[in-house]
């Protein structure tokens, strides 16, 4: 058995007089202090391993999920990557690429944040805050990655001020001087003069 970095050993349930596996549970009366029982839920949206794998602790499937194919957002970028600037249609491909993993990541880190702030939450503190001291804390932990979350939004928004500004600077004027030169007229402007 391997001593873990703090130097001590782990629990063993084995040697537990009181701890039989699949057995009843101990009446009020023999239990001494009671132990919570955490679980560990591993939450994977979208993965390519067919939805359904048979046990949630093998590690074939949590290798599987770590590898970089599996993620929709791998394959944003990518496709960012690929697009090669020959036309205007071209820009504002990656216009609207950028935009959406923008969206995209503004959306899954928000949602991070409020379970790290929800779990964080949770914690007992001390007796005389009650929990006061924790939805504090958890709060300031959860602030960093809101901010993240700002930025993959102000991502996609300046990808769409980038389409604009490509649009007004560039094909606005080709096309306003492609009118001009076959002679037709511009749209009717606004006179104030006809008073």
């Amino acid at each position: 058995m391997t001593t873990p970095a703090n130097g001590q050993t782990p629990y063993n349930w084995a040697d537990d007089k009181g701890f039989t596996p699949g057995g009843p549970r101990q009446s009020q009366q023999q239990a001494g202090p009671r132990v919570q029982k955490q679980r560990n839920i591993n939450v994977n949206f979208g993965g390519n391993d067919g939805g359904g794998r048979g046990s949630g602790g093998d590690s074939a499937g949590q290798a599987a999920a770590a590898g970089p194919s599996n993620h929709k957002g791998d394959g944003m970028v990518s496709a960012i990557e690929r697009i090669e600037f020959r036309g205007a249609k071209d820009i504002m491909d990656c216009a609207k690429a950028v935009n959406r993993l923008g969206r995209e990541l503004h959306f899954i880190l928000a949602m991070r944040a409020e379970e790290i702030q929800a779990v964080l939450s949770t914690h007992k503190g001390t007796w005389y805050t009650f929990g006061a001291q924790s939805r504090i804390r958890a709060r300031l932990v959860a602030m960093h990655l809101k901010v993240s979350a700002e930025a993959a939004k102000a991502l996609g928004v300046g990808a769409l001020k980038m389409a604009h500004a490509f649009d007004r600077h560039f094909v606005k004027p080709e096309q306003e001087a492609k009118r001009k030169k076959n002679g037709q007229k511009g749209r009717r402007e606004f006179n104030m003069g006809d008073v």
